[in-house]
């Protein structure tokens, strides 16, 4: 009975350890394969969101197909309930319905499978051309009317780098959905953004690696669309991803901020009320600044940011 109780003690802490651990820690997923994490039986073929338990994270290595596709909308229900279940605000559940986080198939032992990207991997998935053979790390969340759902964290190279070198003048594939392949035009090497957020200030530089995303530059889509792609930072814990699209280019499209902080990443931020200057979008550099003082409930009250 002792050891009983002694062995309970030992999974609920070790539940608990898995739970509260960084999506950027290795060390918290388990090796698995992808009919394993997303096998499985649903309670009820009816229950639009039966959530898995919260030490389900697993990591495995699968070639990536090159298809992705608007994540269904019948998973909206369990990804909401997987995100309330984080501790995070409701809002964050539109992130991965807004078009930057696509669900992505991989193939491993002859048989495909559909995962949902996540963050901070999901944002720069576009470097990998199809077949890639990657590392990825996915969180098992659960049944959605009797549909395994899984969405993944981090994918890396066999060796271990979470990105490769963007050299000018490489075509991209899978690109934003609906843009095509991508060519980058220029590249960005130094730059700064401080913004203002919940009250306080915030400097931080351009991240010449683009850890989170892809190399800073400006880039241009077989659509016409053309847009500079900016992170500055350097850890995992801070970070802000800008996609400044250049004008004439890009119809009523506008800046499109991912702003992480203290590890978390914030609300969606609309900008659509506030104050726009987009000064410079090209391939020597991008600059501009964004007031958002006189809006009301406006959380991010201003941004000024460059690259060249």
């Amino acid at each position: 009975m002792r050891k009983l109780l002694f062995m309970t003690l030992l999974a609920a802490a070790a539940a608990m350890a898995q739970a509260a651990a960084s999506d950027t820690d290795e060390a918290a997923y388990a090796p698995s394969t992808l009919a394993k994490i997303l096998g499985g039986a649903a309670r009820s073929q009816n229950d639009e969101a039966e959530l898995a338990a919260s030490s389900e994270w697993y990591s495995t290595t699968a070639s990536f197909t090159g298809r992705k596709r608007t994540p269904s909308g019948r998973y909206r229900p369990i990804i909401s309930a997987w995100v309330s279940s984080r501790g995070q605000e409701p809002s964050n559940t539109e992130m991965y319905f807004g078009g930057e986080l696509p669900e992505i198939e991989f193939e491993q032992g002859g048989r495909k499978f559909w995962v949902i990207a996540g963050l901070p991997g999901g944002l720069g998935f576009d470097i990998y051309p199809p077949g890639q053979k990657l590392t990825i790390y996915l969180q098992r969340v659960g049944f959605a009317s009797g549909v395994p759902v899984a969405v993944m964290t981090m994918a890396k190279l066999p060796g271990g780098a979470t990105s490769t070198t963007v050299t000018k003048g490489r075509v991209m594939h899978n690109a934003r959905m609906g843009e095509g392949a991508r060519r980058q035009e220029g590249t960005y090497r130094n730059g700064t953004a401080t913004f203002t957020y919940a009250g306080r200030e915030y400097s931080l530089p351009l991240d010449v690696a683009g850890r989170h995303s892809v190399a800073p530059g400006l880039y241009s889509y077989e659509n016409g669309v053309r847009t500079a792609l900016l992170e500055y930072g350097g850890s995992d814990a801070q970070y802000l991803l800008l996609r400044v699209p250049v004008a004439e280019s890009s119809g009523e499209a506008g800046i499109v901020p991912y702003l992480v902080l203290n590890g978390r990443i914030v609300p969606p931020i609309d900008l659509s009320a506030c104050g726009t200057n987009i000064e410079q979008v090209s391939r020597t550099g991008a600059r501009g600044s964004i007031v958002c003082a006189g809006v009301a409930r406006a959380v991010l009250s201003k941004l000024q940011f460059a690259a060249e």
